[in-house]
């Protein structure tokens, strides 16, 4: 199954599957979101797929699974099916060539990019649940304060390593090997912020 789902992502972009199964792609990589009531393009689609609107993710057997409604394997062999793409014999793996530099940093851009998503929904979550009971609330929950701070550019962040073009990926993993960010969202990820963790909600919320 392992070399099944490893001959589909390395010949099939989850852009090429929208546009196999007719789904409209703009040059610049964005499209109506299918898995959501989407009236304006907010999904971002190219080797990978992200909507802006309703956080849908994945690779392209993730998207052609949510699609049809399959199960992975069975998107996957719809997959080598719509694209001509011959299942290796059982027992055989596929060759793992060694990986070029290129190939690295892009492991590498998909690696934060997956950080970067899972923080921005993080981060939604927290605007949702911690924001003020009223406008003139004197200290706000940090983690809303965090929200607001950071969802635009993390956004921002999330739709330049989903671009097609290499040299705005690039300059934005230099902007984040510099700051340390993807460190510091992984730490955030796993421990939260340290001086909200013994917190808990408010007594006036759980009342």
């Amino acid at each position: 199954m392992n070399s099944l789902f490893t001959q589909i992502k390395s010949q099939v972009t989850a852009r090429q599957a929208a546009e196999r199964y007719g789904i409209p792609v703009s040059r610049s990589g964005l499209a109506r979101c299918i898995f959501h009531d989407d009236r304006h393009p907010s999904m971002k689609i190219d080797e990978r797929f992200y909507c802006f609107g309703c956080h849908a993710t994945g690779d392209v057997i993730d998207f052609t699974a949510k699609l049809f409604s399959l199960a992975p394997y069975e998107a996957a062999k719809k997959l080598a099916a719509d694209f001509g793409i011959r299942p290796l014999p059982p027992g055989q793996s596929a060759a793992v060539p060694k990986m070029s530099a290129a190939v690295t940093e892009r492991k590498e851009e998909q690696r934060v990019l997956g950080l970067l998503v899972d923080y921005e929904r993080l981060l939604q979550q927290w605007k949702e649940e911690f924001a003020p009971l009223t406008p003139d609330v004197e200290t706000w929950d940090e983690r809303f304060c965090q929200a607001v701070r950071h969802q635009i550019p993390v956004g921002y962040a999330i739709e330049c390593l989903l671009s097609a073009d290499p040299a705005e990926r690039k300059d934005m993993m230099d902007y984040i090997r510099s700051t340390d960010t993807a460190a510091q969202i992984e730490d955030i990820l796993k421990n939260g912020i340290p001086e909200v963790n013994n917190r808990g909600r408010e007594k006036d919320r759980a009342a």
